[in-house]
């Protein structure tokens, strides 16, 4: 933002309102009372110059072509052709004042003296004409600079939305072609094992793998649809797991688990989601990392912090080998951050691991 340094223009005004009556004053020994009320009403005139510059201009002529008194005229002019954007009412107010300043006209001047004159008056007209033409023009370009700056601005944002558009579509194909192909098969794969395995268990594994790719394909295309629609449609993931949603997040899990939640449940759909993919977050990783474990779900409130952990043993069977970067603990930091709440992760004295969150009520 540019700093407007500089007095107030009303104090600009009073300043110039009283050089102009100064100007006046100083030939008070052969002004007459006449004189007097024409340099007194040029210098008020100064003060309405801003609203009304024609009308400070015309208070200023009795002086100008009468008194003895040409200074309130050339702040007038300069006014004139700074604010008004009339070509013929300023070149009108520059003749005006041109004639004003002259003599010749008025009085039986030789041409050796007329000249001078004629020279001399049309500086004064000229000068406060293109002084004022200059700080007119000055203003329209530093208001268009602005402007164009402002397109400018909005432009690169503007591209920056196509460039972030393009990514999300790019990114939507990808996970649709690759990562919706795989789970696809993994679900072919278990309903077949399914139908042609005799063992109860294997049946049972089978139907929950089963479930959890037909969930995580429900999901991913609700993702893929986010990922393709514009940024300002407010396109989100419907319908949004809550707190409802645990009870059948743990139900298909396939894990042993023991959940105790006593959460209100007047709990903003934020953060209810939150609570959710804490839990969420929690079945994946013993699944990943300690198959065979036994979990344990708590959720209550301490101390006005709703607490969520999810607890298990240690493993009792191989780990399965499967990538991990650890963004899902990453992104439930950060989820647990725009609450103002925090969330850790650690092993415990038993060889287990706990995942807990802590959110403000």
């Amino acid at each position: 933002m540019a700093c407007t340094c500089g007095p107030p223009p009303i104090v600009i005004d009073l300043l110039l309102a009283g050089l102009a009556l100064t100007d006046g004053l100083l030939s008070l020994w052969r002004m007459t009372d006449t004189d007097t009320i024409y340099t007194i009403v040029a210098a008020g005139g100064l003060l309405l110059r801003r609203r009304v510059p024609y009308l400070a201009l015309a208070l200023t002529l009795p002086s100008l072509f009468f008194g003895s008194s040409n200074v309130a005229a050339i702040v007038a002019l300069y006014t004139v052709a700074a604010l008004s954007r009339s070509r013929v009412g300023v070149l009108v107010a520059a003749v005006v004042v041109f004639c004003g300043n002259t003599s010749f006209w008025a009085e039986s001047l030789t041409f050796a003296e007329s000249v001078p004159d004629i020279i001399y008056s049309l500086m004064v007209a000229a000068g406060p004409t293109a002084l004022g033409l200059l700080t007119r023009t000055y203003g329209e370009l530093a208001r268009r600079v602005s402007e164009l700056s402002i397109l400018r601005d909005q432009e690169r944002e503007r591209i920056s939305d196509e460039v972030r558009a393009a990514e999300r579509v790019q990114l939507a194909r990808e996970m649709h072609d690759v990562v919706s192909h795989q789970v696809s098969l993994i679900s072919v794969q278990a309903g077949a094992l399914q139908v042609r395995s005799a063992d109860p268990e294997v049946k049972e594994a089978s139907l929950t793998i089963r479930r959890l790719a037909s969930r995580t394909l429900e999901e991913l295309r609700q993702m893929v649809v986010v990922l393709r629609g514009p940024a300002d449609e407010g396109v989100s993931l419907t319908p949004q797991p809550t707190l409802a949603s645990v009870d059948e997040l743990i139900a298909s899990s396939g894990l042993d688990v023991e959940a105790s939640l006593s959460l209100p449940a007047n709990l903003s759909p934020a953060v209810q989601r939150t609570l959710y993919r804490a839990v969420q977050e929690g079945l994946t990783n013993v699944r990943k990392h300690a198959p065979g474990a036994r979990v344990t779900v708590r959720g209550a409130v301490e101390r006005n912090e709703i607490v969520v952990t999810v607890t298990n043993s240690a493993p009792t069977q191989p780990a399965l080998d499967l990538p991990s970067a650890r963004h899902g603990l990453l992104g439930l930091a950060e989820r647990a951050d725009i609450h103002g709440g925090s969330s850790s992760a650690g092993a415990t004295p038993d060889g287990g691991f706990e995942l807990m969150l802590r959110l403000p009520r």
